[in-house]
């Protein structure tokens, strides 16, 4: 089948992106959330010590998400349970106010990963349509900003966020969620990333080719992906050579 449409991981894929624990960002925001509401805490806290219990909060929530169904865990919730544990019942108006204030830094962080751009476009121009899906616990609004910073999300077709569908990737929903907005199958898409399991293994169950965008990962024994880059100015050629081996493209 020939590619008609390529989907994109975020992190680490199209934008760097910092860790939720012992990150410059999370720092920021942490910083940022103690300025605010140390006049209600009854316990004395540093700021690396907040960042450090904000962080680790975000981070646990998303590996009982993993463990579990993938469904998408409630930012607001888990902030309501820090500052429980802090001995400080925050009313909800204040948490809408906390999450942008913690959160902003982390996307004001990410950068653009060379070639991410230019890609983009030469894929648009050869008429493939383009999608991202990303896991996200708070931000949609802060996250289309950046992009649009960062000049890519005018060359996306189609976005897909965990935190609009409720279920994180590798959930089925959200792969299905980006083939139903680009109007393809599974058979006539890619999925690039570089998680080896969220990126490569779960697409390719549903149906999709998958190229691995080279990482840390370790590839498994018995498992192999359609194609291997070692970075993303490696894509063009890669699905090219994809296309030239499949006799019915």
């Amino acid at each position: 089948m020939p590619i008609r449409g390529v989907v994109f991981d975020l992190g680490q894929t199209l934008v760097t992106q910092e860790s939720l624990v012992g990150s410059p960002s999370n720092h920021i925001g942490a910083t940022a959330v103690a300025s605010l509401v140390r006049p209600f805490l009854s316990t004395e806290l540093t700021d690396e010590q907040l960042a450090e219990t904000l962080g680790e909060a975000m981070q646990e929530a998303l590996i009982e998400a993993y463990q579990g169904e993938c469904a998408t865990p409630d930012a607001h919730r888990i902030f309501q349970e820090v500052f429980d544990g802090l001995d400080w019942e925050a009313p909800s108006e204040v948490i809408d106010v906390l999450l942008p204030a913690y959160f902003k830094p982390h996307f004001d962080a990410m950068q653009a990963v060379p070639q991410a751009a230019n890609v983009l476009q030469l894929l648009r121009e050869a008429g493939v349509r383009t999608a991202m899906i990303t896991n996200l616990l708070y931000g949609d609004d802060l996250l289309i900003k950046r992009l649009g910073v960062l000049e890519l999300i005018q060359r996306l077709d189609v976005l897909v966020i965990s935190t609009e569908s409720g279920w994180l990737k590798p959930h089925p929903a959200m792969y299905r969620a980006a083939a139903e907005r680009l109007e393809l199958p599974f058979q006539e898409l890619v999925m690039v990333g570089d998680d080896w399991d969220i990126d490569v293994r779960s697409p390719q169950r549903l149906g999709m080719r998958a190229i691995w965008l080279k990482s840390a990962d370790v590839l498994p024994a018995g498992e192999a992906p359609a194609a291997i880059i070692e970075g993303l100015g490696d894509l063009i050629p890669a699905i090219g050579v994809l296309e030239a081996s499949d006799p019915v493209a």
